[in-house]
């Protein structure tokens, strides 16, 4: 069949929160962290809590994810306090209040915590909770960039991208904040690095290997619209027939979570592909886990 040339992600209407992420600037085992919370120590705190938070090497715990995030953000830890805030933005554990969890994003966003920096930042910018005022939401969300927030970085790129927030659109300067998040191992930033490549943003180069490379790195985290591209680049019926297996693969994970350009395809396609494909293709797709985030890690 004919692919469909791939679209450049989502439409910018409300970007993602800045979630919770692993912080190992000093590696602790469990134990030691588990020792550390119990001990009071806010850093371990939170730390804990987002390793419940994600189920990381535990079962996922939301509940005691956010006792131990609020005990961090009661003794005025920032990230925390941006933590309880994405709780509230989320309805996870207390209930959905975005007044309340831009109030919590403040409180860490004027200690200097940069994922608190850049949820204000979004909240005020799309008033979320607050009244809206663009200029000093990216204000806020440029002040997270500064501190190298791949979250924010990669937002200052969608600006740029779409031409938000009276900012002309500007491909060039897109790819500089994509690209700069991307190498920080952002994966919807490496998605979008792949799509330049793929549809020759840049100087109208198109370069179909260094488009996969940049799709598979986000796939490999478990970006659903990367493991869509990837899977439309490589070709389930494509004319190489050593990728018709691995295409699939990729194509039945973004299915799985719901990308619309993998369920087009799938309805498409399937009926008329090999069952020995299919099936060995489902046999990877329920092995696939996703690799931890190197961004989630500083």
């Amino acid at each position: 069949m004919k692919m469909h040339r791939l679209a450049a992600v989502c439409l910018l209407s409300l970007l993602a929160l800045a979630a919770p992420q692993l912080s190992w600037a000093v590696p602790r085992t469990l134990d030691e962290l588990t020792a550390a919370a119990e001990k009071g120590e806010a850093e371990a705190q939170y730390r804990l809590g987002q390793i419940y938070l994600r189920g990381i090497d535990v079962p996922k715990n939301p509940r005691k994810s956010y006792e131990l995030i609020k005990h961090a953000a009661d003794q005025g830890h920032a990230e925390a306090l941006a933590a309880v805030g994405y709780f509230y933005a989320q309805g996870i554990v207390v209930e959905k209040d975005l007044t309340e969890a831009a109030a919590w994003f403040r409180k860490g966003a004027v200690k200097g915590g940069a994922k608190a920096q850049f949820n204000l930042g979004q909240a005020i910018a799309y008033g979320r909770g607050v009244p809206a005022d663009e200029a000093e939401g990216v204000r806020w969300i440029q002040m997270a960039a500064g501190q190298n927030l791949p979250n924010a970085i990669y937002a200052l790129g969608e600006f740029a991208f779409y031409g938000k927030f009276g900012r002309p659109q500007d491909y060039q300067e897109a790819f500089r904040f994509f690209l700069q998040a991307a190498e920080a191992d952002y994966a919807s930033a490496q998605n979008m690095v792949g799509v330049f490549y793929k549809d020759g943003l840049i100087d109208r180069k198109i370069d179909i290997a260094q488009a996969e490379t940049w799709f598979r790195k986000a796939a490999e985290q478990g970006d659903a619209k990367a493991q869509s591209n990837l899977g439309h680049s490589l070709g389930p019926e494509g004319p190489d027939a050593t990728k018709h297996v691995e295409a699939l693969k990729w194509l039945l994970l973004a299915n799985r979570a719901g990308e619309v350009m993998a369920v087009k395809t799938l309805s498409i396609i399937t009926p008329h592909l090999p069952p020995a494909e299919i099936a060995e293709a489902r046999k990877q797709a329920s092995a696939f886990r996703p690799r931890p985030s190197a961004s989630d890690l500083n």
